[in-house]
């Protein structure tokens, strides 16, 4: 895919009026196609980090179209360049994977940073957007939280089904309710309302329920 086409994928946003939009997504689009993952989704090709952020951004439009621009901007970086810091390169275990996502979430907002100066936004956007991706102030910040449900509603539309295939249900009903914990009660319903459009097995949807009952 070229880099033109790339960018246009990840827009969640054509009609802005911000004049560095259109560099930004150049900037990040160029980032994702790096990954050296392919993917292809309704017969086109494109990477797993094209394909992760736009739907990520899609989904932030979806849930608030009028999200500040942090946000918008943040969606873009998520993950930027994580397939450069997989997760085989730290020990096993909680203790490794705790290493690896904190590892992983300051360099996202490292290059994040240094992306957006390289277009021409303020530091200060680019601290607002590096305090909305590290989510420390997720349920009093509506920003952190708008991403967040964004990246929770992105993983139960694309990688919930395939997480539960090979896994114990235990295991599947505390990620479920690890999940649901995260979002925003705006999160919570935007799930139960695409629920009936996602190909998942009759005990997920239970297990979706199930927490939603719990609270």
């Amino acid at each position: 895919m070229d880099l033109d086409r790339a960018a246009a994928t990840l827009d969640a946003w054509p009609e802005t009026v911000d004049t560095r939009w259109p560099a930004v997504l150049r900037a990040f689009a160029t980032h994702h196609l790096d990954d050296p993952r392919e993917f292809v989704r309704d017969g086109v090709a494109m990477t797993i980090a094209l394909d992760y952020h736009a739907r990520v951004s899609a989904w932030v439009r979806r849930l608030d179209g009028d999200a500040e621009i942090a946000v918008r901007l943040a969606a873009l970086a998520q993950h930027v360049r994580r397939f450069e810091l997989p997760r085989r390169d730290y020990p096993e275990g909680v203790v490794g994977y705790k290493r690896w996502r904190a590892a992983a979430m300051l360099r996202h907002v490292e290059l994040a940073k240094a992306t957006l100066t390289s277009v021409g936004y303020e530091p200060a956007l680019g601290d607002r957007v590096g305090a909305v991706m590290l989510k420390k102030q997720l349920h009093h910040d509506p920003g952190a939280a708008l991403l967040e449900d964004a990246v929770c509603l992105r993983f139960v539309q694309d990688e919930l089904a395939a997480f539960a295939a090979d896994r114990e249900p235990e295991a599947v009903a505390a990620i479920v309710a690890k999940t649901w914990a995260k979002m925003s009660p705006a999160g919570h319903a935007a799930t139960l309302a695409v629920l009936p459009s996602l190909s998942l097995s009759s005990r997920l949807v239970e297990l979706v329920v199930a927490a939603t009952a719990a609270g």
